[in-house]
């Protein structure tokens, strides 16, 4: 606190001793709560900066004035000091008997593992994501860091006072709400998305179905009429070749069709869609694929046999286009709670350090996002020369063995 002259209009000398007087009251009390640690005084040669003994850290008043949590803990994890964020976030107070551990304000679920990190945090650094809960205070999802602390030999420890040079636990909270519910907005932003292409490819299938698909059914009879009615050969000959060459196009507008989105996937589920689409990529690309495949007893959620669909159509095109495989294999299995899929071939591979810039190149990437959203994974593995392998995991629905049997 700085002492000087006061300022402003002239005042009698008996009012000039009250301020005064008023003045060093409050600084007074202010010492008396703790509320000051330093003054510093005006002197004839110039300002100067008195420290008051037995002062709190001045580390206190930066912990205090930080936007995360921040606590200093024993190695069993007792509170020596919990700034005001921190407070905040839990509705708890140094001193509290709700706090005087800090695994009480985690999670009980979680307890065991935030030992098992201050442990790590006694040691080195370490850090991971919790969950604190308190009576008071609505459940906060944080990221708790932890690092070993030397006291070193000042005095005016905080709250309770371990031994000079003893280590204590620096732990910083920070708040993960906001970034919880960024990511919660962004998925589903990234579900509505997924469902917008997959009604937008259902529509485009149907119209080629039902319109081009008709259409080209309709100039085929008519050509066969023309060609049979034809009175010279060369009207003959021409009506039959282009009765082929619509035929082929019908052909080809159909498989265009499945490809956006086979009506057998809605009709007759993912094992029979997957069936049909590798037969039509073998006769397409002359690629023989050995298929090992369960028949799924039960039925998928749309999304999850649309998205496993994709990742079989996103690498057998792979396959086609840059591999130069001789021999493919899929696998379609359930194994425990998850759904595996797994192309693999013998092609020319890619290195894996470049891994990533090939999976944006061939699409998987944004199979990548999709898996995520259903909480499962994809992964590529892949050496020059030895092949590639896709492996996509999705957890599986509820059976009506494993489901839960009614109240």
């Amino acid at each position: 606190m700085k002492r000087g002259r006061p300022s402003g209009k002239p005042r009698s000398r008996l009012g000039g001793i009250r301020a005064r007087l008023d003045e060093a009251e409050a600084t007074l009390e202010a010492i008396r709560r703790g509320e000051v640690d330093a003054l510093v005084v005006s002197r004839p040669d110039g300002e100067r900066t008195l420290a008051i003994e037995g002062a709190t850290h001045p580390y206190h008043a930066l912990l205090h004035a930080m936007s995360d949590g921040a606590a200093l803990l024993h190695r069993d994890g007792t509170m020596l000091f919990g700034n005001r964020r921190l407070e905040a976030m839990t509705h708890a107070t140094f001193g509290d008997p709700r706090a005087s551990r800090f695994q009480q304000l985690v999670l009980p679920a979680e307890r065991a593992r935030f030992e098992g990190l201050l442990r790590k945090g006694a040691a080195g650094n370490a850090a991971g994501e919790f969950t604190l809960s308190t009576e008071d205070a609505a459940a906060t999802p944080v990221w708790i860091a932890l690092s070993p602390v030397s006291l070193g030999s000042h005095p005016g420890a905080i709250g309770e006072q371990p031994e000079n040079g003893a280590i204590v636990v620096m732990g910083i909270i920070s708040d993960l709400t906001e970034r919880k519910r960024a990511e919660a907005t962004h998925v589903a932003l990234l579900a509505r998305l997924i469902s917008a292409e997959d009604e937008e490819r259902r529509r485009m299938a149907r119209e080629l179905h039902d319109e081009t698909g008709q259409g080209l059914t309709a100039l085929l009879v008519g050509l066969r009429l023309i060609e049979e009615q034809a009175v010279t050969a060369d009207v003959q000959s021409t009506a039959r070749r282009l009765r082929g060459v619509a035929a082929q196009t019908v052909d080809d507008v159909g498989r265009l069709a499945r490809g956006l989105h086979p009506s057998v996937l809605d009709d007759m589920g993912l094992a029979v869609a997957v069936r049909r689409y590798i037969r039509d990529y073998t006769t397409s690309f002359g690629i023989a694929v050995d298929t090992q495949m369960e028949d799924l007893s039960h039925a998928l959620p749309p999304i999850t046999a649309t998205t496993l669909y994709r990742i079989l159509q996103e690498a057998l095109t792979n396959v086609a286009r840059h591999a130069r495989a001789r021999a493919v294999s899929v696998e379609l299995l359930q194994q425990g709670t998850m759904l595996t899929l797994v192309v693999r071939d013998d092609g020319v591979g890619f290195d894996g350090g470049t891994a990533l810039r090939e999976v944006r190149g061939l699409g998987l990437h944004g199979m990548r996002e999709r898996v995520a959203l259903l909480g499962g994974s994809v992964e590529i593995e892949s050496r020059p020369g030895h092949g590639t392998v896709v492996r996509a995991q999705i957890p599986a629905p509820p059976t009506a063995d494993s489901a839960p049997a009614p109240a």
